[in-house]
């Protein structure tokens, strides 16, 4: 019998001669290369060196890929025994007290990152948990602290602070060091900066108006004050010229954080109380954002020519929130003003400053970059983004790189509150800058870089920074498990809105108020974009994505987009005066809220006998008591008090042989109720029907 071919031996190699059996052997037949002696010892065949050894007798020989996988599986090992599988991964694990830092709409490779480990397996981790994520998509706090808490990491989210400064440093910018290094000799005197508060219609723009000479009453809708607007004044005190900065904080209750914000760039508050009205609820609010603040107060008590003036009410009022009169042995100065006559005006200026003398240390220093604060922006369509800032340290020049908020550029030009030039703004100035690339927000701070390359640095960092935690706090968190059934259930409904208005403190006020309307748990407000100027087709085809209402505040649609929105079927609605816009947004939260249904009665039919049927099963021979029956009405069989069947139907309804629609009171009918058939003589059948409650 002719031998089989695989138990010939293997004949050596030769030098670079390729062997048929064996592949390219090497000099001396050495093993590993296909050629010589089989690896395995005894017989086997060549093969081309990429199979392992299998024994005497197989095929391979030693080749290179005996190699690959011993260095695969001892890096896999390694892995394995380095970091526990969690869901069948490896993933490097915490000992519970290793504090991971992230910053806000950071995502899983972020992360991943951090720990070194593999965004994958932290997505097949997560997806475990019950949560879905791409690995690039933006977490909220709360799923990085369930995804921390299973790895055994404690995750600290960075607060916007802490974020800011981080950013800053990385630019080699430390506002705090900057501080710390002024020495007393390097600090100046600057003018008070004060914020003008008060309940609404108590006469605070009117008072602004009276000091400053100029009227802003009337180009305001409704007589509210829409805009912050920052001024400064010159006035003659003991025969020295001083110079005070006043801010106008809106009136109206929606503004709460544009009010606050006021409080904090503040160095003294005027409180305006109306003589003849009294302390109201926004009053008691803008108090306590200014003792809040920790800023000295000073009462106008406003409108004392009024009939039914009553100023010494005022006081009294007042003292029982903290504010006693220097006449009553307090500390605080009340003046009686007049805003409309022009009355005591000095010497409410006189109070503002001998308060400022008395109980601030107003210095800064005018020698270095300018910081301050974005008091106002809007968008001019003659000279793009222009935005009222008030510096509060350094001086700004014509020609500075600026960064504000995300928005960065150079100072082309700088006008005073009466529109003039200005060529260098000090410390406590309110300026309006133009140069900059978009509208900052109301309340974005400010600072001068060394060039225009880094302010837009920092200013993408922002932006980045800002959408990542954006599109985090937007993310609905709930489980794979929940999300059908939550759906289904139409758990999650929700009204998305796009806000435009003039300014940026309006928007920005109104979604504030407009988060803040409660309206339950069921129905929810999501604001997915905001801006300032004209509502643009890119609005209109957000909304139309997102389903959302436009909401327009003081501002129209360009050219040619309300025919897009029509075309769309995109809501867009336009107001002028805030609190119109905050009522039709809560009745239309509370049209989406699910109905409230209460039982209505409509007839009650005493049992008198029972017919038998084959095919319809018991019909109960009825007389109506009360009411009215209707077929197809809920209804439900009491016996003796005692219910004994509910949620019932009134399937068939019949006035002798002939079907029926509804049966009045006092007429003799045949009731079924389909398949319910324990009815006895005697028993009472009462049928009613649900109704939407009214919300109130």
């Amino acid at each position: 019998m002719m031998p089989n071919r695989t138990e010939r031996p293997a004949p050596a190699g030769r030098p670079g001669a390729p062997g048929r059996p064996g592949g390219a052997g090497r000099p001396g037949g050495a093993p590993g290369a296909g050629g010589g002696a089989p690896a395995g010892g005894g017989f086997g065949k060549g093969g081309r060196g990429r199979g392992g050894t299998q024994g005497a007798f197989g095929k391979g020989g030693a080749g290179r890929g005996k190699q690959r996988k011993s260095k695969r599986a001892k890096r896999q090992e390694l892995e394995q025994m380095s970091a526990p599988s969690l869901g069948g991964v490896s993933v490097p694990r915490g000992d519970g007290n290793t504090v991971i830092r992230l910053r806000r709409g950071s995502s899983i490779t972020d992360f991943a990152d951090k720990i070194e480990a593999n965004p994958a397996a932290l997505v097949t981790v997560l997806f475990h948990l019950g949560e879905m994520a791409t690995a690039t998509q933006s977490l909220d706090e709360d799923t990085f602290q369930l995804l921390g808490e299973e790895l055994g990491y404690k995750i600290q989210v960075v607060s916007p602070e802490d974020e800011e400064r981080e950013l800053l440093d990385s630019f080699d910018i430390d506002l705090e060091a900057e501080l710390e290094a002024e020495g007393d000799a390097e600090l100046e005197k600057r003018p008070a900066v004060v914020t003008v508060m008060g309940h609404v219609d108590h006469g605070k723009t009117r008072l602004l108006d009276a000091i400053r000479n100029s009227n802003v009453v009337e180009g305001e809708h409704g007589g509210i004050t829409q805009h912050i607007g920052a001024y400064q004044i010159g006035f003659e005190h003991d025969n020295r010229q001083r110079r005070i900065t006043f801010i106008d904080t809106p009136g109206h209750e929606a503004f709460t954080a544009m009010r606050a914000r006021g409080a904090k760039v503040t160095d003294i508050a005027i409180l305006v109380v109306a003589a003849d009205d009294g302390v109201m609820p926004q009053t008691v609010e803008a108090l306590n954002h200014a003792q809040a603040a920790g800023v000295p107060i000073v009462v106008a008590v406003n409108k004392i020519d009024k009939e039914g003036a009553n100023p010494d009410k005022i006081r009294g009022q007042l003292t029982e929130y903290g504010l006693v009169p220097e006449e009553y042995g307090g500390d605080t100065m009340f003046v009686d003003v007049s805003a409309r006559q022009h009355q005591n005006i000095d010497e409410l200026l006189s109070a503002v400053l001998l308060t400022a003398d008395a109980a601030l240390d107003l210095r800064a220093n005018p020698n270095k970059d300018a910081r301050g604060i974005a008091i106002e922006a809007n968008l001019d369509k003659g000279r793009g983004a222009v935005a009222t800032v008030l510096v509060q340290s350094g001086t700004l020049h014509v020609g500075d790189a600026i960064v504000a908020g995300v928005a960065h550029g150079r100072v082309r030009a700088m006008f005073d509150e009466n529109g003039e030039t200005v060529e260098a703004a000090e410390p406590s100035r309110p300026v309006q800058v133009l140069g900059l690339s978009t509208v900052p927000r109301a309340g974005d701070t400010f600072l001068v870089t060394d060039d225009e390359r880094t302010a837009r640095q920092i200013a993408e960092k922002r932006e980045a920074a800002d959408r990542n935690a954006a599109l985090a706090k937007r993310r609905k968190r709930i489980s794979l498990e929940d999300f059908d059934k939550a759906v289904a259930e139409g758990k999650v409904d929700t009204l998305n809105l796009i806000l435009k208005g003039d300014v940026s403190g309006a928007v920005e006020a109104l979604e504030d108020s407009l988060l803040k309307i409660d309206v339950g748990e069921d129905v929810q407000l999501r604001v997915i974009h905001r801006g300032v100027g004209a509502i643009t087709q890119n609005d209109v085809n957000l909304a139309t994505v997102d389903n959302a209402i436009i909401i327009g505040f003081n501002v129209k649609p360009a050219e040619r987009v309300a025919e897009l929105a029509d075309r769309e079927g995109v809501d867009m609605r336009f107001y002028s005066v805030i609190y119109a816009a905050i009522d039709d947004i809560e009745l239309a939260l509370k049209g989406m809220l699910k109905p409230e249904y209460e039982e209505a009665q409509l007839g009650t039919a005493e049992v008198r006998e029972i017919f038998r049927s084959s095919k319809f099963g018991n019909i109960a021979g009825s007389i109506v008591r009360s009411g009215t029956i209707r077929r197809n009405s809920k209804a439900r069989v009491s016996r003796d008090g005692n219910i004994i069947g509910e949620n019932l139907t009134v399937e068939s309804l019949k006035r002798f042989k002939d079907d029926a629609t509804e049966v009045r009171e006092g007429f003799e009918c045949g009731i079924g109720l389909g398949s319910f058939n324990d009815l006895r003589e005697g028993d009472m059948i009462e049928t009613y029907e649900m109704r939407e409650k009214p919300r109130v």
